[in-house]
Protein backbone atom coordinates (compact mmCIF):
# COMPACT_ATOMS: atom_id res chain seq x y z
CA UNK A 1 0.00 0.00 0.00
CA UNK A 2 2.42 2.34 0.70
CA UNK A 3 4.89 2.10 -2.43
CA UNK A 4 1.69 2.41 -4.15
CA UNK A 5 0.93 5.65 -2.40
CA UNK A 6 4.68 6.63 -3.15
CA UNK A 7 4.24 5.79 -6.89
CA UNK A 8 1.06 7.67 -7.10
CA UNK A 9 2.72 10.74 -5.19
CA UNK A 10 6.52 10.44 -7.83
CA UNK A 11 3.49 10.30 -11.27
CA UNK A 12 1.33 13.32 -9.68
CA UNK A 13 4.93 15.56 -9.03
CA UNK A 14 6.08 15.02 -12.48
CA UNK A 15 2.84 15.15 -14.41
CA UNK A 16 2.71 19.20 -12.31
CA UNK A 17 7.13 19.53 -13.05
CA UNK A 18 5.53 18.18 -16.44
CA UNK A 19 3.15 21.47 -17.30
CA UNK A 20 5.13 23.87 -15.12
CA UNK A 21 8.30 23.23 -17.49
CA UNK A 22 6.70 22.79 -20.66
CA UNK A 23 3.09 24.15 -20.87
CA UNK A 24 3.65 24.86 -24.61
CA UNK A 25 4.41 21.40 -25.73
CA UNK A 26 1.92 19.51 -23.30
CA UNK A 27 -1.59 21.28 -23.88
CA UNK A 28 -0.74 24.49 -25.87
CA UNK A 29 -1.49 27.83 -24.33
CA UNK A 30 -5.21 29.10 -25.18
CA UNK A 31 -3.93 32.66 -26.27
CA UNK A 32 -1.27 31.36 -29.03
CA UNK A 33 -1.96 30.74 -32.83
CA UNK A 34 -4.37 33.09 -33.56
CA UNK A 35 -4.32 33.83 -37.25
CA UNK A 36 -7.69 35.64 -38.14
CA UNK A 37 -6.35 39.06 -37.43
CA UNK A 38 -6.65 40.47 -40.99
CA UNK A 39 -9.58 37.55 -42.08
CA UNK A 40 -13.15 38.71 -43.28
CA UNK A 41 -16.62 37.51 -41.56
CA UNK A 42 -16.80 34.48 -43.25
CA UNK A 43 -13.35 33.13 -42.83
CA UNK A 44 -14.16 33.62 -38.56
CA UNK A 45 -16.92 31.59 -38.96
CA UNK A 46 -15.18 29.06 -40.80
CA UNK A 47 -12.21 29.25 -38.63
CA UNK A 48 -12.09 27.11 -35.26
CA UNK A 49 -12.71 27.90 -32.18
CA UNK A 50 -9.87 27.71 -30.67
CA UNK A 51 -8.61 29.76 -33.54
CA UNK A 52 -10.82 32.02 -32.99
CA UNK A 53 -10.19 32.90 -29.06
CA UNK A 54 -6.60 33.22 -29.66
CA UNK A 55 -7.18 35.70 -31.67
CA UNK A 56 -9.47 37.51 -30.11
CA UNK A 57 -7.30 37.25 -27.24
CA UNK A 58 -4.57 39.45 -29.42
CA UNK A 59 -7.30 41.96 -29.89
CA UNK A 60 -8.36 42.20 -26.03
CA UNK A 61 -4.66 42.76 -25.51
CA UNK A 62 -3.90 45.62 -27.78
CA UNK A 63 -6.93 47.37 -26.22
CA UNK A 64 -5.86 46.72 -22.95
CA UNK A 65 -2.42 48.53 -23.00
CA UNK A 66 -4.36 51.17 -24.41
CA UNK A 67 -4.47 53.91 -21.32
CA UNK A 68 -8.46 54.66 -21.86
CA UNK A 69 -9.85 51.03 -20.95
CA UNK A 70 -11.72 49.44 -18.57
CA UNK A 71 -10.37 46.57 -18.97
CA UNK A 72 -8.81 44.89 -15.47
CA UNK A 73 -5.65 42.30 -15.57
CA UNK A 74 -2.38 41.49 -14.28
CA UNK A 75 -1.92 37.85 -16.40
CA UNK A 76 -2.58 36.85 -19.71
CA UNK A 77 -4.96 34.60 -18.08
CA UNK A 78 -6.86 38.01 -17.00
CA UNK A 79 -7.66 38.12 -20.59
CA UNK A 80 -9.63 35.46 -21.23
CA UNK A 81 -13.13 36.26 -20.22
CA UNK A 82 -12.93 39.42 -22.19
CA UNK A 83 -11.40 37.14 -25.10
CA UNK A 84 -14.21 34.77 -24.63
CA UNK A 85 -16.73 37.71 -24.71
CA UNK A 86 -14.67 39.41 -27.94
CA UNK A 87 -15.12 36.31 -29.84
CA UNK A 88 -18.68 35.35 -29.31
CA UNK A 89 -19.51 39.58 -30.05
CA UNK A 90 -17.49 39.16 -33.59
CA UNK A 91 -18.91 35.47 -33.84
CA UNK A 92 -22.40 36.43 -33.49
CA UNK A 93 -22.00 40.12 -35.88
CA UNK A 94 -20.32 37.76 -38.67
CA UNK A 95 -23.39 35.37 -38.73
CA UNK A 96 -25.02 37.73 -41.50
CA UNK A 97 -24.34 37.36 -45.03
CA UNK A 98 -24.00 41.13 -45.11
CA UNK A 99 -20.47 41.02 -42.55
CA UNK A 100 -19.24 38.30 -44.77
CA UNK A 101 -17.24 40.27 -46.03
CA UNK A 102 -16.18 42.93 -43.60
CA UNK A 103 -12.41 42.80 -41.91
CA UNK A 104 -12.96 41.24 -38.07
CA UNK A 105 -10.27 43.97 -36.89
CA UNK A 106 -13.52 46.39 -37.65
CA UNK A 107 -16.17 44.49 -35.92
CA UNK A 108 -14.06 43.94 -33.36
CA UNK A 109 -13.82 47.50 -32.82
CA UNK A 110 -17.39 47.84 -32.93
CA UNK A 111 -17.58 44.99 -30.10
CA UNK A 112 -15.27 46.72 -28.06
CA UNK A 113 -17.33 49.93 -28.49
CA UNK A 114 -20.41 48.26 -27.76
CA UNK A 115 -18.86 46.37 -24.66
CA UNK A 116 -17.91 49.82 -23.21
CA UNK A 117 -14.15 48.93 -22.83
CA UNK A 118 -12.60 51.86 -24.55
CA UNK A 119 -13.39 55.43 -22.01
CA UNK A 120 -13.17 58.33 -23.91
Amino acid sequence: MMSYLRGAIAVCMLGYVFCVCCPDTAFGQWYSGGTLHAANGLQWQQADAKNRLATAADMVAAVAKGRDTTIQYQTVDDFRLYAEQLSDCITEATKTRAASTLPVQDIAALCVVSMQWQVK
